[in-house]
């Protein structure tokens, strides 16, 4: 019986458990070791197709995977400016919040007709105030962690922008810009009950300082695998080294 030779490349093709949820650099090397069996000319056609999904599946997963590695570096980089800015728009927030109660209080025991008009008038003006400082707070609470974070609160010296050079001004502006368009999209949100991390919720880890941790678009949050975890803590202390509004 003539000896026939293992083809232990080809089984290895579709095996995934050794590298999935292992890290980037085990998704990789799997990769690579599907793309050069996959250029053999005498694959059979089945292993073709399995490998093929096996490679698709393993580039999906190697997305997932530097996504949350740019994710993790991001909330390094800028998690003191993002808990304090939270903790400054809570409370605001809150105190506009207690502004109106007492307004709202004061026109329930009120009597005397003129008077109620001017707090009623009172009320819809401090009404915009809250929402406001809503908009404020859900900004902290719900801004990308996919992207750079941009301070709610910090101020340019109108000296110092004149010194600026053209490409300076116009990175300002494109800061402006991102920081405005995200409270305009967290004002409707809030308008339409839409935001995915709620003032309430915002409120409730507020008082103890933690971040409020959220889930992605397919149910699973950023720090369910501990390869990841472990692979991506070794740049966490130099992230912190970061200016604290760079």
């Amino acid at each position: 019986m003539p000896f026939r030779r293992k083809n232990n490349n080809a089984s290895a093709g579709v095996d995934l458990s050794s590298v999935i949820n292992k890290g980037s650099s085990k998704i990789k090397k799997k990769i690579r070791d599907i793309k050069r069996l996959l250029k053999r000319d005498n694959l059979p056609s089945d292993l073709v197709i399995a490998n093929e999904r096996a490679l698709k599946t393993l580039e999906g997963e190697l997305e997932n995977v530097e996504e949350n590695k740019k994710v993790r570096k991001l909330i390094s980089r800028y998690h003191k400016v993002r808990f304090f800015e939270r903790k400054k728009a809570a409370r605001h927030y809150k105190h506009e919040l207690q502004v109106l109660k007492e307004l709202k209080q004061k026109a329930e025991e009120c009597k005397d007709t003129e008077e109620k008009e001017k707090i009623e008038e009172e009320i819809k003006k401090q009404e915009k105030m809250v929402h406001g400082k809503a908009v404020n707070f859900a900004y902290t609470l719900n801004f990308p962690e996919t992207e750079k974070y941009v301070s709610l609160y910090r101020q340019n010296n109108p000296e110092d922008v004149e010194k600026m050079t053209y490409k300076e001004k116009k990175g300002l502006k494109k800061t402006e810009d991102t920081r405005e368009k995200y409270k305009a999209e967290f004002s409707s949100q809030l308008k339409s009950n839409s935001l995915q991390v709620s003032l309430e919720e915002g409120l409730r880890h507020n008082g103890g300082g933690k971040r409020v941790y959220r889930k992605k678009r397919d149910g699973k949050d950023n720090y369910n695998n501990r390869e990841e975890r472990k692979e991506g803590k070794k740049n966490t202390d130099k992230e912190e080294e970061d200016d604290f509004f760079e």
